[in-house]
């Protein structure tokens, strides 16, 4: 009776981990449910019996096997609801950020408070910046001391008196 009661605990996670796969997007309850269905099986098998539990590793692999010779079976346009085949480029509109170096040394101001991102005005454009962990009130004059990426480091320009 045991080993039946392990082996349609295993099913179960199998059935479960399917429909999460094929059926409902995410990783949520089903995938977390037959995870732990199965984890349960595979640990309540080895405190039965060596036999039980090879047969269920057995089983684990042929299923792995199987969902994975499943997959290169299946072509792209029955996998179009769970893979992203569209590439975006500039054809398409989609622009990365440009290169930001020009603005080494540039002086602006701060638009927002940065606390430590925010926005600021410089060379003429909004840009999203952060500050080297000072806050500097909206309206203070900023100066650009690092460019990294589309990573903008300001800090705050005070006057000498």
């Amino acid at each position: 009776m045991m080993p039946a009661l392990i082996t349609l605990l295993f099913l179960t996670g199998i059935v479960l981990l399917a429909v999460e796969v094929l059926l409902i997007p995410g990783f949520g309850i089903a995938g977390v449910g037959g995870l732990a269905a199965l984890a349960a099986s595979l640990v309540w098998a080895a405190s039965y019996g060596t036999w039980v539990f090879a047969l269920l590793l057995g089983a684990s692999a042929a299923a792995g096997l199987l969902f994975y010779l499943l997959l290169r079976r299946l072509g792209p346009r029955e996998l179009r609801g769970l893979i992203l085949f569209d590439r975006l480029g500039g054809k398409e509109g989609y622009l990365a950020g440009g290169d930001l170096s020009y603005l080494a040394g540039a002086t602006g101001r701060a638009l927002t408070p940065l606390r430590p991102a925010g926005t600021a005005e410089l060379a003429g454009g909004r840009v999203a910046v952060v500050s080297q962990g000072d806050f500097i009130p909206a309206g203070a004059a900023v100066r650009v001391v690092q460019v990294q990426g589309q990573r903008v480091v300001v800090e705050e320009v005070r006057k000498i008196r």
